[in-house]
């Protein structure tokens, strides 16, 4: 799991989208801890790496309230014929 099984999934907005975006947490060898965005998504071209954002982590355990934070992103690699083929691969740490 990501960041020591903790979280599940995030969620978060940018700037001209109308609406809030969530996606599964996936850790990879490489990568502490990432998300995986469809090439033809609408927030793919307004992700930059160095971007900081707010986010709203969802825990593993469904007892415990979701948790804001303040996320860096990475990396964003595109995979087209590997094992994510279609979407990229972009990283997150936890600030």
């Amino acid at each position: 799991m990501n960041d020591k099984g903790e979280y599940h999934s995030v969620e978060f907005s940018v700037k001209g989208l109308p609406v809030a975006y969530q996606f599964r947490l996936w850790n990879d060898n490489s990568r502490e801890m990432c998300i995986l965005v469809r090439k033809d998504s609408a927030i793919l071209p307004r992700l930059k790496v160095g971007d900081r954002l707010k986010m709203e982590y969802y825990p593993a355990d469904p007892h415990r309230p979701k948790e804001g934070k303040e996320t860096a992103i990475t990396e964003i690699a595109r995979d087209e014929q590997g094992k994510y083929n279609g979407h990229s691969v972009v990283g997150l740490e936890i600030l």
